[in-house]
């Protein structure tokens, strides 16, 4: 391992537990805004910093599940980010040439997912296949709503505030996936556990927080 990406690693297992904490904070705090706002801003910009540093770890071990993942993650996080800056969607705003970057990255990363989880699946193991394709496809549902909302295709009144409750609990759900992946090896659970245990204990928390929003239609 070099020295760049050792300091790296640090950075991003340092950036990683600020997350964590910074992420159930800012959850905990949800109904205080004066408080939930720089709690959730900071977790953001954690979210930033291991995206950042994950990209060249990732290429270095030449891993395209992880860069695939990471992009997945991230992805989350920055549309959640977004969703605050685009509140009239509904009122003819037009969403930045940035936002449709952001979801044909996405898109491309989510199909490379799939195609890495095809591949793997055939000729190693089908339960890593399994998690990268639920990944994948998951990815490319998330894409297909954000492109509904940046064209304006809206039916909740509060869809920038869903956006952004399932985007920010989306990338926290990521970052406790990470943490129970690469500390598995002391809780001994079966690898399909690891990765999807999270998604399937939190996802429920988050579908009935935005449920309380879609009661107000436009």
């Amino acid at each position: 391992m070099t020295t760049l990406i050792l300091i790296l690693k640090i950075i991003h297992i340092a950036a990683g537990g600020f997350a964590l904490l910074s992420g159930l904070t800012a959850i905990l705090l949800r109904k205080n805004v004066k408080r939930h706002k720089p709690m959730g801003k900071f977790y953001f910009w954690c979210m930033s910093i291991i995206f950042i540093t994950s990209i060249p770890m990732a290429l270095y071990k030449f891993n395209l599940f992880l860069f695939f993942i990471n992009v997945f993650t991230y992805h989350a996080a920055i549309t959640a980010f977004r969703s605050l800056k685009l509140k009239e969607l509904h009122l003819g705003q037009k969403p930045l040439p940035l936002d449709w970057t952001i979801e044909g990255i996405n898109i491309a990363a989510n199909l490379g997912l799939i195609a890495v989880g095809i591949y793997y699946g055939i000729n190693f193991s089908l339960e890593g296949g399994i998690i990268a394709g639920v990944f994948g496809l998951g990815g490319l549902r998330n894409s297909y709503a954000n492109i509904k909302r940046l064209r304006g295709k809206i039916i909740y009144k509060n869809y920038w505030l869903m956006s952004h409750i399932g985007g920010m609990l989306g990338s926290y759900i990521g970052a406790i996936t990470a943490f129970t992946v690469n500390n598995n090896r002391w809780m001994h659970l079966p690898e399909i556990v690891a990765w999807l245990g999270p998604t399937l204990l939190l996802v429920p928390l988050m579908i009935r927080e935005i449920n309380v929003f879609k009661k107000i239609k436009l």
